[in-house]
Formats: C-alpha cells, structure tokens, sequence
C-alpha cells in the first residue's frame, strides 16, 4: 500500500467521529430576553435633587404611559412602542410645547426619543433609555442635545418602586 491512501484513511477515521459529534450536539436556541414590565408607582431616589418625587407609569403591550406632577399641574405623556414618530401637544404654563417622539424596544429596554419644540423657537432633541437594573430599580438614562447642538451630560434618574 502506498503511503496517500493510508494519510486518506488515517484522516478518514480522524473526520468521521468528529462530524459525527457535531452532528449529536443539539442546536442551540437562541437566548430570548425577557421584557420588562415598567408598571407601577416609582419613587425617584436619584439624584438627590429630585429624591421624593413620584413617577406612575402603565404599560401593556403596544404603550407606555408616564405622568407625574410638576408645578404647572402634571404631565402625562403616553407612547406607542411601535417605533413610529408621532406628534404630541404638552400644555405647560400655559403654553404648548410640540414634541415629535418615537419608543421601541431595544432588547430588554425602552428607547424613546425626542424633538421638542418650545415657545420661542427652542429646541431639544433627546434619548431617553428606559432599564429595570439588578435591584429592580427603574434606571432612566437620559442624553439632551440643546439649542446649537449643544451636548448636555447623560443624566441617570434611579426610582424605586412604591410599595
């Protein structure tokens, strides 16, 4: 016997258990994250300046809903979680500021961005990021773009919930 075949069937027996090994692993499924659910009263904890101050927030399946009180009577801002951009009014002191905002899913969070348009020609853009962290904390991760693209810091609201 020449020493080719021998190399072939030497490499023959090394391939056929390790195809067959493969073959005997079972697929993998793909890792789903669970999505949160943001519902319930919150309590802000962080930062200092706003501890105290209350949050109600319900969700189901298609909206997420925010209202909190503010010293021109309250806010209550609701989202369709489709990622399509919608025009809302928001009365404030007032006046009206015109907000264009859009809120999808992304992972296990909720990403909602912003253009708003204030009395006397304003505007803001932001992101805000919506995540439920290892302690259960409602984690708000908000990044402002100001008049003249101007960059704020990224702000980070820590809630917990009320019981």
């Amino acid at each position: 016997m020449t020493p080719f075949p021998r190399i072939a069937v030497a490499l023959l027996l090394l391939t056929v258990p390790a195809v067959a090994q493969q073959k005997a692993v079972a697929p993998q499924k793909p890792v789903v994250q669970k999505r949160p659910n943001f519902s319930g009263t919150w309590v802000i904890v962080s930062p200092k300046e706003g501890a105290g101050q209350e949050q109600i927030v319900t969700q189901d399946a298609k909206t997420l809903t925010a209202e909190h009180g503010s010293s021109g009577g309250g806010h209550k801002m609701a989202y369709q979680l489709d990622g399509v951009e919608r025009r809302i009014a928001l009365p404030s002191h007032g006046a009206e500021i015109t907000l264009l905002a859009k809120a999808s899913w992304v992972a296990d969070r909720i990403v909602i961005t912003t253009d708003a348009s204030y009395p006397g020609g304003m505007r803001t853009h932001s992101t805000d990021t919506w995540s439920i962290d290892a302690q259960g904390r409602l984690v708000i991760d908000s990044k402002e773009t100001g008049p003249g693209g101007t960059a704020g810091p990224i702000a980070k609201i820590i809630y917990t919930k009320k019981k």
